[in-house]
């Protein structure tokens, strides 16, 4: 009952060899791994502008409003430049870490172990931000139009958010099938907002206001501090731009090749979008509201308010609603992805590393739904006191990115390395202000947080690391111990290498009965992984000289426990049940923590045999001492 659920909600289970069918190109990459960024060009603007709104007075004229907006176009240009160095540092990351990673992985390699865990960890509470701000605010964004659901705003956000979590546990192809329709008309709509302007403008130039340098140094109470912030604020538009760097390996070969070419192709569009939002409302002397979304003032005034006019206005507000709320997609592709970086390098639970049934990393992603759950459940889907997290958690990564490639490229010196520095540094400075004036500006609004938690995180990581290498310690066997087994004896032993515990279970499976038989299954995410664990596996064998006999079965299902429990079903064809014993390694870790760090394969194989079968099962538990 519950496989054909799971069969009917998330489809069949892919092969390992059926991965480039799961991988995506870079028109649906926009719509997998752009929505956040996208999204922010809705909110970008209105963000600068709410800081420009304490110098624009209520009877302010057109023509000082559109000076004062000026300043909200010059900030547009810098985040547009900015926007692209961040492109140059994140394009040779792509380059440099194929595997993904992103600010992460550049800082642990390039800048050292805890700058890479502190860029982790404001990547992670930056993405499950995302996922709860980004459904709640799409939902806020509804309910105006459709009452019921603004009545219901905290199931509606449960429901959309388990909505999106199937979506991605279906595949990234299948997600980015959902999500192109709303990603390319989002895209759209504000581009014909953008050719209307401007069209407008040159039929009736007399209604347009473009503010002067006179003007502009003639505006009251525009000081530095305050140019900064409105800055800092506007740099939000730039949310989202580490997810490609993050998800590298779900693109088409060649991976790095597609993913610069998406970044690119998102950075170009993230910047028209932003330019056009920000240049009509600077030319239409349009002012922050709370209540009115700038785009949707843009909206009203360019196409009207009653007949087709009206139609198109709604559609864009649609459209922005729909971007808004799949945003939450960007997060979902790139969270797991991270957590599987980080797994990989032993800092987080090695469930977080492997593929699922459809070559997702669905426990990522499962686990990303279940943390944004308790956040939009606690805080009852009104998660907008935590905003002010983005800024400082975007912009560290970004601060991290670009101090790693500054680094990176000083130490090697190649090419044209001088030019390369200069943008670096550049990058370094830039993102580093955004991140210190939001860290000053917004601390008690709740970026404190960010102090707080990080740091936490980062000795969590670290404990994750120590113990994943004292255990690795404690298990390694050593050959200089020669294998002394008492008596013959029969069974199936299990292993999954040859460390302590393994050996331990295959010296009392030799002592108790009379043939033995060893069973590895190797489940990796490619068939090279998987050559290349079997050489290894089958040359420690040797040095081992046990006289037993090693099986090695390949899981295409990446599945172990299955296919262990397939070669028991063949052994039963052969003998009765009661001539077969199955031994049963295991390691009993000393604190109970430890236990949720590791996979449940032993456990879930010997209650399978339990319940299902009749042969023999024993464990050989080998306990941990640290």
């Amino acid at each position: 009952m519950v496989t054909t659920l799971k069969r009917l909600l998330i489809g069949r289970p892919l092969k390992t060899r059926e991965i480039g069918h799961a991988k995506i190109g870079v028109i649906k990459g926009m719509a997998v791994m752009t929505p956040d960024a996208l999204s922010s060009v809705a909110y970008a603007t209105d963000q600068m502008e709410l800081v420009l709104a304490s110098v624009i007075g209520a009877a302010s004229s057109k023509a000082y409003i559109s000076n004062v907006l000026g300043f909200s176009m010059l900030g547009t240009f810098i985040i547009v430049a900015l926007a692209f160095l961040l492109y140059f540092a994140y394009r040779s990351i792509i380059q440099e870490y194929p595997r993904g990673g992103g600010a992460y992985a550049i800082g642990l390699h390039d800048l050292g172990k805890y700058w890479g865990l502190s860029a982790a960890s404001t990547l992670i509470v930056g993405y499950t931000l995302t996922v709860a701000v980004s459904i709640a605010a799409g939902i806020d964004a509804i309910g105006p139009v459709i009452p019921l659901i603004g009545h219901h705003k905290l199931i509606v956000n449960i429901v959309l958010t388990l909505m999106i979590m199937l979506i991605n546990l279906r595949g990234t192809s299948e997600s980015a099938n959902v999500f192109v329709p709303f990603t390319y008309i989002f895209i759209g709509c504000i581009l014909l907002l953008g050719a209307t302007a401007v069209v407008k403008a040159l039929i009736h130039p007399s209604s347009i206001h473009v503010p002067s340098l006179t003007g502009m140094h003639a505006v009251q109470g525009m000081g530095l501090f305050l140019f900064l912030r409105m800055f800092a604020s506007g740099c939000s538009a730039l949310t989202g731009v580490e997810a490609v760097s993050n998800s590298v390996p779900v693109f088409k070969e060649p991976s790095p090749a597609r993913a610069q070419r998406l970044l690119l192709t998102l950075v170009v569009t993230l910047s028209v979008l932003f330019m056009i939002v920000s240049g009509t409302s600077m030319l239409h002397g349009l002012k922050y509201n709370p209540d009115v979304p700038l785009i949707n003032q843009e909206s009203m005034i360019l196409f009207g308010t009653h007949g087709f006019g009206y139609i198109v206005t709604v559609i864009v507000s649609m459209s922005t609603m729909c971007i808004l709320a799949i945003a939450a997609n960007t997060a979902f592709t790139g969270c797991p992805a991270l957590w599987s970086s980080m797994a990989r390098d032993g800092f987080m639970p090695r469930w977080l590393l492997h593929k699922g049934d459809r070559l997702v990393y669905s426990n990522g992603i499962v686990f990303l739904t279940l943390i944004s759950l308790i956040l939009t459940i606690g805080f009852d889907a009104k998660v907008s006191g935590l905003m002010p997290l983005y800024g400082v958690s975007v912009f560290y990564t970004f601060s991290v990115s670009q101090l790693g490639m500054l680094v990176r490229t000083l130490r090697n010196r190649e090419g044209k390395w001088v030019s390369r520095a200069c943008g670096s540094g550049c990058g370094f400075a830039l993102t580093a202000a955004a991140c210190l004036i939001f860290g000053i500006t917004r601390f008690t609004s709740g970026a404190w947080l960010v102090i707080v938690c990080v740091p936490l995180m980062v000795i969590m990581f670290s404990k994750i690391q120590r113990h994943y290498r004292e255990i690795r310690e404690e298990l390694k066997y050593d050959f200089s111990r020669p294998l002394q087994p008492d008596r013959d004896s029969i069974t199936l032993v299990p292993i999954a290498s040859v460390n302590k515990s393994s050996v331990h279970a295959l010296e009392y499976a030799l002592a108790n009965f009379k043939h033995v038989v060893a069973v590895s299954v190797i489940a990796q995410n490619s068939q090279e992984e998987a050559d290349e664990v079997e050489r290894t596996l089958r040359a420690q064998w040797e040095r081992l000289n046990s006289g037993v006999r090693l099986v090695v079965i390949h899981s295409q299902y990446r599945s172990v426990a299955r296919r262990i429990q397939r070669f028991v079903d063949l052994e039963l064809d052969r003998y009765d049940p009661e001539d077969i014993t199955v031994v049963v390694p295991q390691f009993i870790t000393k604190k109970w923590w430890h236990t949720l760090l590791h996979n449940k394969t032993g456990s879930i194989l010997m209650a399978w045999l339990v319940l299902s079968k009749s042969v023999k099962v024993i464990a050989v538990p080998y306990r941990l001492k640290r």
